[in-house]
Formats: structure tokens, C-alpha cells, sequence
């Protein structure tokens, strides 16, 4: 789609009314806070507002976040015209303090020797720089509160290597393509297709485990004691110090993402342990697929242009210059780069916000807060955290981001007011690459969200997670090209309400998903109520055998008008186990708004939530009706798949049960009617180029009664920003 026009706006009626201050490099005001400073004096002294605070060229090095709060309403933060202000939440290195390393003894230890004479070498303490951060276990369930992630490297706006094992593009002959089993034994019933999808997956970088040794204990249980496995392998007989190497992978269910350091390894025995449990034991529960995991902070390991490594003993920064060169930069700042609390009426417009260990934006209890027209990259804890209503983050590009890219937060659950917070016409990419495990491009939680013609790609997990709660509208966005780590977990929007059947109101529309080798729409673990309609899924699911759309679970979902293009299915209906402990949640809402008691509640506008409050069988919750029609799947390049469950045996010969083709139902309460699988083209202006709008005599029209257009038009970024 179209790329985001980044231009800073001014309207010479805002210039006349504003009351400006300037930042400059040579000038008064030489920083972000310098300028705050100077507008609340401004205040006091008797200027009426609107503030507006103009920042010229050039690259700023923050060594504190900017905080703003109830005395900074009705101020914005704007780019000069035609001008690019940098702020760094790192030290910048001169490119002249690297020297050739002269450490005959470093040297000597590289597994590939030809490489140091292409390694340079900073002395960081030399130059002032004394703050690395540390570098700590932490993954998904196990991830500290306060932990703040430690230093790292950016050269030109993008993130370096820290030194690691195997290299990231490396297909390692150690990366065995095999479903994980505790015992040896043959595959059998779901392990099958698991492996027929794991025959079918890259994961270039990593390897894997031959056995377990000791699983160790349970991180989830308060266990302290790692595990220990053995691998084919015995590089680590290059490593020196093995205390301080860290493991990068999934050890556990294939969702469990883990960051683990090393307590000891046995060269002889080919065994590895690690300091720390994982979240159930090493290779441990049902879900084990297929382990997969590589080492880093390894200094003998550089040997490729962009790894680095920090002795952080010596405080020297040791790098394989990169091809592409630009500023380098050292992250520093350990909090956010700018932080609102209590604010309204602030305005961040065409700057570029560059480069921190923490967050690029916290905006919480506040309202009326816009980010428009910003570059926000390179931080490590995440894009933009906003809590609070009326909060717009537009027309910006965010990524490089080690968690996620954008959060958003807000509304009443009591009252469903909603928080009306937005992303839109924002790209976001390149996300996850610290925290791999749920952290999408775009959190959503609350009550009224919106995200809309958004181009969000080559994350780990997720574009985009619905957390919860009510209202969520998720429309024209593009996303195409992941997960790019999780190939046997999840789909590019996943949707985890389940426990609070009152969450309802969630509704995504002409979306375009594309190149995705998972699922497209994931409402999973009785994602209550899902609309989902007027999508186009294009080459989703058909690497890894998965429908574009899979409500596994989900229950009383709604999927209509969809178009499926060069996938291998059209639809799937899930069955959750009968698990008690579902109705822990339940039952809480069942007494808060059953027997009559949703009516005096906001809650009655959920037609779909009171039919839910009306259920008296348990298995009614456990396999609750869905409804999918008006759906087309144009399969010219692919077999529809087949599900053996779909198929039964009568007088010797093989039947398709009733579901219609490109539709597996493994709940038994999916209703489905008037979706059309066909392989002749249903109408597109030009399939061939790409152009999905559909004719105004497509068959389509014809085929399937009230068919309504695709919004192809609207899908992705908009050519001007939105204002």
C-alpha cells in the first residue's frame, strides 16, 4: 500500500494564534524540557494558551525523559517545516573512537580468526559511557516488573547483533525439523500433523536439543532449579564465559518463549544447564513442539558485519562494522523518552524520537493526546503505552521496537463509556525482537479502540492482540508477512477474551492479510461474539496447512463476507477441552448479570452476551454456536484441504460430512450456509497484478445473494495523513 506522507503541518492561522518557543541546537532552548520550562513560566506570567514549541534540525541526546502533566494542556511539540529533529535516548559514538583491536588474547579466541581484523573496539569509559544496563533472564509468564533491559547498539537507525550462535541466517545442520517426544516412539494422531508442519517451516538461526537430562523444576510452581539437556553439538568448547552467555528460545510449549542464561556446560557430554527454570521444565506439558533456541553475548562468536559485544567488566565495545553506516548509537535512557500523566490538549507532530531501554511514549490518565507524523524506533521496551481517552497515535511510522509497538488502554468497564483512543495510518514493523512471545504491533485492551489503515509486518507473534475488553473495532489495516518466529502458535490477530463472556462488541472489517504462513483471525479460548466480515485473506495458512480464519473455541462468532484468495481452506470451528475451570470466570459473570440483572446493566445492548446469559447445559458453553455465510474462497493454485474429521465412511466409500467444502467443523455447532469454494475468478479487476476490487458484473454478485464489495481500496495506509 501507500507509504505514510511524514510532513509536519502548520496552517498560518494556528502560527498567529500560537504563542511560539523555539528549540535549537545554537539557540535559548536547547532541549525538549528547556522548552516545557520555558512554556510554564510563560503560564504563569499571564500567556494564554494555545503553546506551541517548534524544534529545528538536528540530533538531540536526551539523558532524562520529558515529563508532562496537568500544567503542559494545550501544548504541542512540532518539527520546523521541511526540517527532521532527532532525539537519541543513547550516548552517540564518533565513528573516529573505534580502533582496530590490538588484544592479541581477544583476538586469539574468535572461532573465525579472519574476522578481527575487521572487528573495531571502543573504550566507552575512555569517553564517560559507564551505564550498559544488565543483561537478565526474563520470557513469557516470567518477565519481572521492574525489569529495565540493558544497552544496545544502533548504527543509522538500526538495531545491531549482539554476538551470538548460529548466526540468524544460518541454517544450522543442528536445527533438526522433528516433532519433540519425551520417549521414543512413533508419531501418532495430532503429532502427525504437527510434523507434516514442522516438514514445512524455516527457522534459520536456531538449534535444537537431542534429550532432556533433567527437566529441572517449575518456574510456575516457585521452582529455582534449571534444567539440563544434551545437543549434537559442542561449539561451546569456543566459549570462555559461560556464566554470562545467554539462551534465546522456545524450551517448552511452543508458545512459552524463554530468555535464560547458563549456568554450566559439559563439552564432553555435549550437555548445557541453565541457571534458571522454565515456566513448567525443560521439553515439559502437552504443547511441546518443537524446541528451538540460540545463544548470545558471546564475544568469540563475531563474525558477522553488525554483532557486537560489550565487556562490561572493561567497558569496551567491541563491532563488526555493518555495511551501511549512519549514527551510531549507544542506548542509555532507562525510562520513557517522554512521559504524560494527567495531560490534555498535547500535540507531538513530525519528530523523530530515536533510541532508549525503556518505552518511546508512556501517556497514562490523560486525554486528548496526539502523536502525528512521528518516527518513533529503537526502543527496547516498547513503542507508544497510552492509557487513558481520546489518545491518537496517527500517521506515524514505529519500529524497531523490542516489545510492542503500540498499547492502548482506557474506557469504562461499568458504564462502556468508551475510551475513543486510535491508531491509525501508522506503520509498524520489526517489533518483538527482545520479548518474542504476545507482545503484537498493536495491544488492545478497555472498552472503544480503534485501529484502522494501519501496515503492520515481520513481527515474532501477532499484528495485532485483542486482549479485551468491549468495543473494538479493527478495520482497513494490511498485514502481511507473520509471525516470523512462531510458526506453530497463533495467527496475525489474536483474540483472548474467553474468561469474560461480557467482552462482546468486537468487530474486524475489510482488513487485507497476506503472505501469512499461519492463521489469519485467531479468536481463541471462547473468544466470545468475534464479528468478522468483508476481510480479504490472500496465501494465509496454506505453509503450515491453517485456515485464514480459525475460531478455535471462540464461541457465538460471526463470519461473513470474506474473501479467501490462494488459500487452502476457508474456515475453521474449534473445540476447546470441557474444562472445568472455565467456569470459575463464568460463574462471576453469571451472577453478576444473570437472572435478569444484565438489564439494568449497559450490558443489555449485547444481544449475542443475553442469549449467552440464558445457557442452562454445560455443554452449551463448552461448544456454543457460530454462524459463517456469504463467504467466497477462489482457490486456482491450491487443493482445498480436507480434514479427516470432515470425512466418514459409508458402505466402504468416502462421504464429506455436512459442512460445506473449505470448512472444518470440530465443534459440531458451527452453522454454515451460502459460502461459495471455486476456482474460476469471482470477479477481480485484475488478479493477476493484484488488484482485488471486484468488477461491477462479477460473478460473485450472482453466485452469492447480497455479496457485498471489498473495501480493497480503503485497505492499508492512506496516500495524505489523517487527520
Amino acid at each position: 500500500m501507500n507509504s505514510v506522507l511524514i510532513i509536519c503541518l502548520f496552517s498560518a492561522i494556528s502560527a498567529m494564534a500560537d504563542t511560539v518557543v523555539e528549540v535549537s541546537l545554537e539557540g535559548k532552548f536547547q532541549s525538549l524540557e528547556a522548552a516545557r520550562n520555558e512554556v510554564r513560566r510563560l503560564k504563569k506570567s499571564g500567556e494564554q494558551p494555545p503553546f506551541k514549541v517548534v524544534v529545528r534540525e538536528g540530533d538531540y541526546v536526551m539523558e532524562k525523559g520529558l515529563f508532562l502533566g496537568k500544567p503542559d494542556a494545550d501544548l504541542s511539540f512540532c518539527a520546523a517545516p521541511g526540517e527532521t529533529p532527532r532525539f537519541f535516548g543513547g550516548r552517540i559514538i564518533d565513528p573516529v573512537w573505534f580502533k582496530p583491536v590490538a588484544d592479541r588474547d581477544f583476538l586469539s579466541r574468535l572461532v573465525d580468526r579472519g574476522a578481527g581484523k575487521r572487528i573495531r573496539v571502543v573504550d566507552l569509559k575512555k569517553h564517560g559511557i559507564t551505564d550498559y544496563g544488565m543483561i537478565t533472564r526474563h520470557g513469557w509468564s516470567m518477565e519481572p516488573e521492574d525489569r529495565i533491559p540493558p544497552a544496545s547498539l544502533n548504527v543509522g537507525g538500526q538495531r545491531m547483533t549482539l554476538s551470538r550462535w548460529p548466526n540468524k541466517s544460518e541454517e544450522s545442520p543442528y536445527m533438526v525439523y522433528q516433532h519433540y517426544l519425551p520417549e521414543d516412539r512413533p508419531l501418532k494422531g495430532y503429532e502427525l500433523k504437527v510434523q507434516a508442519i514442522i516438514e514445512k517451516i524455516k527457522q534459520p538461526g536456531d538449534v535444537t536439543l537431542a534429550k532432556v537430562v533433567d527437566p529441572g523444576e517449575k518456574f510456575r510452581d516457585g521452582g529455582e532449579k534449571g534444567g539440563t539437556f544434551e545437543v549434537a553439538f559442542d561449539r561451546m568448547k569456543y566459549w570462555n564465559d559461560i556464566d554470562n552467555i545467554f539462551l534465546d528460545g522456545v524450551l517448552g510449549s511452543t508458545w512459552e518463549w524463554t530468555y535464560n542464561q547458563l549456568a554450566s556446560v559439559d563439552v564432553a557430554k555435549k550437555q548445557i544447564t541453565l541457571k534458571y527454570p522454565e515456566l513448567g521444565g525443560v521439553a515439559q506439558g502437552d504443547s511441546v513442539r518443537l524446541p528451538h533456541f540460540y545463544f548470545e553475548n558471546i564475544p568469540e562468536e563475531i563474525d558477522q558485519p553488525g554483532e557486537y559485544y560489550i565487556d562490561r567488566q572493561k567497558g569496551l565495545l567491541y563491532l563488526y562494522p555493518p555495511k551501511e553506516r549512519g549514527v551510531i548509537v549507544l542506548s542509555s535512557l532507562a525510562e520513557p523518552m517522554v512521559s504524560i500523566s494527567n495531560g490534555r490538549n498535547i500535540r507531538f507532530q513530525g519528530l523523530e524520537l530515536d533510541t532508549g531501554r525503556h518505552l518511546g511514549f508512556r501517556i497514562s490518565k490523560s486525554s486528548h493526546v496526539v502523536v502525528d507524523q512521528c518516527r518513533i524506533a529503537n526502543f527496547t521496551g516498547g513503542g507508544v503505552e497510552a492509557d487513558g481517552h481520546n489518545i491518537s497515535i496517527i500517521n506515524s511510522h514505529i519500529h524497531g521496537m523490542g516489545g510492542f509497538g503500540v498499547s492502548l488502554n482506557g474506557g469504562n468497564t461499568t458504564t462502556l463509556d468508551p475510551a475513543n483512543n486510535e491508531v491509525v495510518n501508522c506503520h509498524i514493523h520489526d517489533f518483538g525482537w527482545e520479548q518474542k512471545s504476545q507482545l503484537p504491533g498493536v495491544m488492545i485492551d478497555g472498552v472503544g479502540q480503534r485501529v484502522a489503515n494501519c501496515e503492520i509486518h515481520d513481527g515474532p507473534h501477532f499484528a495485532i492482540r485483542v486482549k479485551g475488553k468491549n468495543d473494538i473495532l479493527i478495520e482497513n489495516n494490511e498485514v502481511y508477512d507473520l509471525p516470523k518466529y512462531h510458526k506453530l502458535d497463533g495467527g496475525s490477530l489474536y483474540v483472548y477474551t474467553g474468561p469474560r463472556a461480557e467482552s462482546r462488541g468486537i468487530v474486524i472489517r475489510g482488513n487485507y492479510f497476506h503472505d501469512i504462513p499461519t492463521i489469519g483471525v485467531y479468536p481463541d479460548n471462547f473468544a466470545w461474539g468475534v464479528e468478522i466480515s468483508h476481510n480479504l485473506f490472500r496465501n494465509v495458512g496454506v505453509k503450515t496447512g491453517r485456515p485464514p480464519i480459525n475460531c478455535n473455541g471462540g464461541g457465538e462468532c460471526r463470519t461473513f463476507n470474506n474473501m479467501m484468495v490462494d488459500c487452502i481452506s476457508l474456515y475453521q470451528q474449534g473445540a476447546r477441552p470441557k474444562d472445568e475451570r472455565w467456569f470459575v470466570s463464568w460463574n462471576r459473570t453469571l451472577e453478576k448479570f444473570g437472572d435478569g440483572k444484565v438489564e439494568d446493566t449497559p450490558y443489555r445492548k449485547y444481544d449475542d452476551f443475553k442469549e449467552w446469559l440464558k445457557k442452562e447445559d454445560q455443554d452449551d458453553f463448552f461448544r456454543p454456536r457460530s454462524d459463517i455465510w456469504n463467504n467466497v474462497l477462489y482457490h486456482p493454485n491450491h487443493e482445498v484441504y480436507v480434514d479427516p474429521s470432515s470425512l466418514k465412511m459409508k458402505k466402504g466409500v468416502l462421504n464429506r460430512k455436512k459442512t460445506e467444502a473449505g470448512v472444518t467443523d470440530h465443534s459440531g455447532k458451527l452453522h454454515s450456509r451460502n459460502n461459495w469454494v471455486t476456482i474460476e475468478d469471482p470477479g477481480f479487476v485484475d488478479y493477476a497484478s493484484g488488484d482485488f476490487n471486484l468488477r461491477a458484473d462479477a460473478p460473485v454478485y450472482s453466485t452469492v445473494k447480497d455479496f457485498e464489495p471489498i473495501p480493497f481500496e480503503r485497505m492499508g495506509l492512506q496516500e495524505y495523513p489523517v487527520q
